[in-house]
């Protein structure tokens, strides 16, 4: 309504029940002006994305028998935007901001890797959060127990804002079994210290059998289950007071938990099973391409709608011209041919008669049509310019180049090919980091401080760190037992020596322990990285070759010289190479026979030289 200064000013529905019933109308039905020709809404972008990603019709019979021609051109593209742009939970990597502690770096990334990520499935969380920004412009990421991220479906959205998905009050819908819903219990739900007016059990003996779908338009039609259902909403965001208790009109962040179900006169009624204010948000949103002045980003499927919808036409009139060629039609210049003949009816080799005056006989009526294949070409176009438009060209989807192409050019092509889709991956890293940050690093070194020992399987680069640290530190600390003990103090080679004997024993598979408070008053950050060796292993096996051979060629006296080292270590870091990840190399190198040109032409000549046929 509008106040006597002209301000408009938000007037909410008496209690959270009308509230919830009014705003879910509002998402399902009314739009937003994105731009001048551009109404929008949410729920529908969210149903239709669904539909056309699965090769259905929106509104349309989808019934196998009947259903028009769908020749889905979204699906294969999404499916190489998810590889793409996937991320994996080796990528992330955790260090101390303390110089002195790096040590503890290895540990925690090793407990993330072999503990905390296994037993929370962290996995499903990444792979799920891919495909859902992928497929709809947009993620929603929640802080579940215990500080891991949970993604939020978009279809579970019972209303939110249109413009700003968490610039006002958001609410979820969820159905619940009884034993799903019992379970939440612990949580506090039923619990009238909770605000609850309603026990769980009791809400249970009055739910019914039917689901709403999750994320329909209006009006659809419910699903029946063969168990009792509960409609439950989780709503968040800032509202009246008086929704918590007393009646005052101050806006106040909190959660409510509603239930509704179907009293006897078949009447939708609400009963609250939890409420309470919430200090900060439990919420994150993400979107790779953001579409000013609406919710979510422009979507994957949204991009490809138009290429769909006219690959589909296509399609349709494509198999209208078949069932036309389909048809056997016949005709003749004898009157009464078809009076005396029921050709329909007729077995096989059936003999019949012509007048004898017929010029023609009995011929076919030709109905194909040469226009199929200007279809065909059609939706070839359809389809590469798709494509084209999810950055998943041919040599990126593995098609096979034309003969004669490079080895190092198709190489070549597809790694920039790549480069749009690591630029939005790069956007969700950091998106990752602050979710890591925020959420998830706390809780983890909550969990590590009070001590805990796991099995871990180490890398050859890890099992050469640890046997670099561990064997000295043990060495010393037997050492000062011997002290402690009055024992002649042993000598600290052959204790080192014995250590890292002892380790070898166990391979690769070594116990892990970190120490009770170890990591108390330890300031530790998260990177998401990927290694430039992954990026593009072409050219760095490339680099790292041209650089060898020249230095091969070198004389003796030349490649031990300081001067040449020092040359080479900055020749290797301007083709982007570590000279410490190769761990001395050219000094390595430098006291190596060389090998003559000769026994390294026929590489070189093949490296040179090498094609695709």
């Amino acid at each position: 309504m509008q106040g006597r200064d002209n301000r408009i000013i938000m007037v909410f529905p008496p209690d959270i029940f009308s509230y919830i019933t009014t705003e879910e109308t509002a998402y399902k039905t009314r739009e937003i002006q994105v731009g001048e020709n551009w109404p929008w809404n949410m729920s529908n972008h969210i149903s239709t994305s669904f539909h056309f990603k699965h090769g259905k019709y929106l509104n349309t019979s989808n019934d196998l028998k009947t259903k028009p021609p769908f020749h889905n051109i979204i699906l294969p593209i999404l499916e190489f935007r998810y590889a793409a742009e996937d991320r994996d939970v080796k990528d992330i990597i955790f260090e101390t901001e303390d110089p002195e502690k790096q040590h503890l770096s290895f540990l925690i990334k090793k407990y993330w890797d072999d503990v905390f990520t296994i037993e929370n499935n962290l996995d499903d969380f990444l792979d799920d959060a891919v495909e859902e920004k992928v497929d709809y412009g947009g993620v929603l990421i929640k802080k579940g127990a215990g500080a891991v991220p949970e993604v939020l479906p978009l279809q579970t959205i019972a209303f939110c804002d249109q413009t700003d998905i968490l610039g006002g009050p958001i609410g979820f819908k969820f159905n619940f079994s009884p034993e799903a819903l019992k379970t939440k219990a612990k949580l506090g739900w039923g619990d009238e210290k909770n605000g609850a007016d309603i026990t769980i059990d009791a809400l249970v003996t009055l739910a019914s059998k039917e689901k709403d779908v999750s994320g329909s338009p209006v009006e659809v039609r419910q699903n029946q289950t063969t168990g009792k259902n509960i409609e439950v909403y989780i709503v968040r965001g800032s509202l009246p007071e008086h929704y918590l208790k007393g009646d005052k009109e101050d806006l106040v962040n909190q959660v409510q938990v509603v239930g509704f179900y179907q009293d006897e006169k078949n009447i939708k009624k609400g009963v609250t099973l939890y409420k309470s204010t919430e200090k900060e948000s439990v919420l994150k949103f993400h979107t790779p391409k953001k579409v000013f002045g609406r919710a979510l980003g422009w979507g994957g499927v949204e991009a490809l709608l138009d290429p769909q919808v006219w690959t589909n036409f296509a399609e349709i009139h494509k198999n209208n011209l078949l069932k036309a060629a389909s048809k056997i039609t016949l005709f003749t210049d004898d009157d009464n041919y078809t009076n005396r003949n029921k050709i329909r009816d007729m077995e096989n080799l059936e003999i019949t008669t012509i007048d004898k005056e017929s010029r023609y006989g009995i011929r076919q009526v030709p109905t194909a049509s040469p226009n199929i294949a200007l279809f065909d070409r059609r939706v070839q176009e359809l389809e590469a310019h798709g494509q084209k438009l999810a950055g998943a060209t041919d040599p990126l989807l593995g098609a096979q180049p034309p003969a004669g192409t490079p080895f190092r050019l198709q190489e070549r092509v597809v790694f920039e090919g790549k480069k749009p889709h690591e630029r939005t991956a790069g956007k969700f890293d950091k998106f990752l980091e602050e979710i890591l940050q925020d959420w998830v690093v706390p809780h983890m070194i909550r969990k590590i401080t009070s001590g805990v020992e796991f099995l871990s399987e180490l890398s050859s680069e890890e099992m050469e760190y640890v046997m670099q640290k561990v064997p000295r530190n043990r060495a010393v600390k037997r050492q000062w037992e011997d002290i402690i003990e009055g024992r002649d103090i042993g000598d600290l080679a052959l204790y080192e020596e014995e250590e890292k004997q002892n380790l070898l024993r166990n391979g690769n598979r070594q116990i892990l322990e970190i120490l009770k408070d170890e990591f108390k008053n330890v300031k530790t950050k998260v990177k998401i990285r990927v290694s430039q060796k992954q990026k593009d292993m072409t050219g760095f096996v490339e680099s790292l070759g041209n650089i060898l051979r020249q230095y091969w060629t070198l004389p003796p006296e030349a490649k031990s010289d300081p001067t040449t080292q020092h040359l080479m270590n900055q020749i290797l870091e301007a083709s982007g190479l570590s000279p410490a990840s190769l761990g001395g190399l050219t000094s390595r190198i430098a006291s190596t026979p060389q090998i003559s040109e000769q026994a390294t032409r026929p590489m070189r000549e093949l490296a040179e030289t090498k094609t695709i046929r």
